[in-house]
């Protein structure tokens, strides 16, 4: 089909309007004492997410190993068996595979000896814990292996005589964390120094297979440890938590806002996008035929395709053929960086009047650039007027005649005819100013 681009201009401008105008264990407060597992379960079926992972918190460092397994399942992004009714909140809690291990690692490690015979569901919660663990590994970079097994050493340091006994056998098997017989010896120096009689034992039969120089750096390391502060001591205040909570919660009201506008995108450059993509939408038209609901269907699946994570059914029900505000975000975002210079623009405007995104002046004008440098008039055009006015919100533009002026001429020299208008009225301000 014939472009027409009057007509495709004509479209495109709407997302010009209104662009000049100005403008990890801390514990969280405290929970009813009622709180329970259970009752995290129910917050977490109601949708109260932030108050189902603080009793789980809760609870795991209390020792309830089905508050440390569910954790390593919300962060792993995998629905709960225990509230299947509810879907795993991927844009509430985002996946955090670096939690996920540690808390995973925190339940497969537990230790029963110190409480009455454990039921059935402990027992359980162990088992499926132990047997993600591998899973969970398979996704990370070592980097963030390391950081996890770091957070897991940090609990036990923090625990008990008997916990620092623990880590170090962890540390000589290379269970949950990697091998390490020097941080091994530490530990069970530490331990047996606190009356520990196992880590006596442990002791005696590790040091002889060891070399002096690592012997001499265990113990001087074990001289030197101090247990971890406190979460109080080098986590942040209450006051602090319940600032970042009021923050959060202002911000998500604005990305809602945002995203509710991302609907005023024509379908017709939501076709061009999904072309550029070679996700075959067919005949742009600016309708949701079934060609362009096909394409969002390849598009949504391309989304989650990889995610080990999800089983096949969860990843069919994600294809609909109908975008979310979000997708349709990671749709633009995707064609430009195909250098798709339509979808640079619209993308670029995203950015300019906080579509879906965050406002970011310099984001905006990147992928304005990259359209305008494949001669598309109406980005040249939208560069003049960033450049004019100026933007708000983060990585703000300063306004600047000279690229203004550029930008205009290039985008009327290109045949967009409502730059000559803003040339000239750019022309009779500087003039008047200079004057």
């Amino acid at each position: 089909m014939k472009r027409d681009p009057i007509k495709l201009a004509g479209k495109a401008r709407r997302l010009l309007g209104g662009m000049a105008a100005a403008s990890v264990l801390a514990i969280a407060a405290m929970t009813p004492a009622h709180a329970t597992y259970e009752s995290g379960l129910e917050a977490y079926k109601n949708g109260q997410y932030s108050q189902a992972l603080d009793t789980w918190r809760r609870f795991a460092v209390a020792g309830d190993i089905r508050s440390k397994k569910i954790l390593g399942d919300v962060y792993s992004g995998a629905p709960l068996e225990a509230a299947s009714s509810a879907t795993a909140p991927l844009e509430a809690i985002p996946v955090d595979n670096v939690q996920s291990l540690m808390w995973y690692t925190l339940a497969a490690y537990h230790d029963f000896s110190a409480y009455q015979q454990p039921t059935a569901e402990e027992v359980n919660a162990q088992i499926l814990a132990e047997q993600r663990l591998t899973d969970i590994r398979f996704r990370m970079s070592s980097g963030d292996v390391k950081k996890a097994e770091g957070l897991v050493a940090q609990t036990f340091e923090a625990g008990t005589a008997y916990d620092l006994y623990r880590l170090g056998d962890m540390y000589q098997k290379g269970a949950g964390v990697s091998k390490d017989n020097t941080k091994a010896l530490k530990m069970y120096a530490l331990a047996k120094e606190r009356g520990v009689g196992e880590a006596s034992a442990a002791y005696e039969v590790l040091e002889p297979l060891m070399n002096p120089k690592e012997i001499k750096v265990a113990l001087e390391k074990a001289a030197d440890w101090q247990p971890p502060l406190p979460p109080e001591h080098t986590g942040k205040t209450r006051q602090q938590e319940e600032l970042e909570r009021l923050k959060k919660e202002l911000e998500e009201i604005k990305m809602a806002d945002a995203l509710e506008a991302v609907s005023d995108i024509d379908v017709e450059l939501i076709q061009r996008a999904l072309n550029a993509l070679g996700l075959r939408a067919g005949t742009v038209d600016n309708k949701l035929g079934p060609s362009t609901r096909a394409a969002i269907r390849r598009f949504q699946y391309s989304t989650v395709a990889r995610d080990t994570s999800m089983t096949e059914d969860e990843k069919q029900s994600v294809v609909t053929g109908v975008l979310t505000p979000r997708q349709t975000v990671e749709l633009f975002a995707d064609a430009a960086r195909a250098n798709h210079p339509m979808s640079q623009y619209v993308y670029g405007i995203m950015f300019v009047r906080g579509i879906g995104v965050e406002q970011d002046g310099q984001l905006a004008a990147k992928w304005l650039e990259s359209a305008a440098e494949q001669n598309l008039a109406i980005a040249h055009y939208a560069l003049g007027v960033v450049y004019r006015d100026g933007t708000t919100g983060l990585n703000e533009i300063t306004p600047d005649e000279r690229k203004s002026a550029y930008h205009l001429a290039r985008a009327s020299a290109l045949g967009y005819k409502p730059a000559n208008d803003a040339l000239r009225r750019l022309s009779f301000e500087y003039t008047r100013d200079v004057q």
